[in-house]
């Protein structure tokens, strides 16, 4: 039951905040002028860049058990060729696994902040 209001809660907290920001179109964004490399360096770790607040939320739960393993078992190589990742655009995620009886979990959580 807690789980449920803490979802309710931080939806209703998301569109409180949207509302309040108010939305941007694409084209408020096309006259923007890019930030100079000495503006990206003076920003490196948020550095100079005020706090936003953000809500980050990932659960995961697994469990391996009670497995056996007999004979002859054998596991496979990993290998990514050299041009894998060629014509790759965007944010790319790559699990690879050796083992037998391996649970695995995997999250990619992407921040963005623009401030206008």
């Amino acid at each position: 039951m807690g789980y449920v209001i803490r979802r309710k809660l931080k939806a209703a907290l998301l569109a409180l905040l949207f509302a309040a920001a108010g939305f941007v179109s694409a084209e408020e964004w096309l006259d923007v002028a890019p930030m100079s490399a000495d503006q990206l360096a003076d920003s490196s770790g948020r550095q100079g860049v005020p706090l936003q607040l953000q809500i980050n939320n990932n659960q995961q739960n697994a469990n391996v058990s009670d497995n056996l393993l007999s004979g002859n078992v054998v596991t496979g190589d990993n290998s990514i060729s050299d041009n894998a990742f060629g014509n790759m655009s965007g944010i790319a995620t790559v699990i690879q696994n050796t083992g037998n009886q391996v649970v695995i979990q995997d999250s990619t959580q992407i921040n963005i902040l623009i401030n206008h």
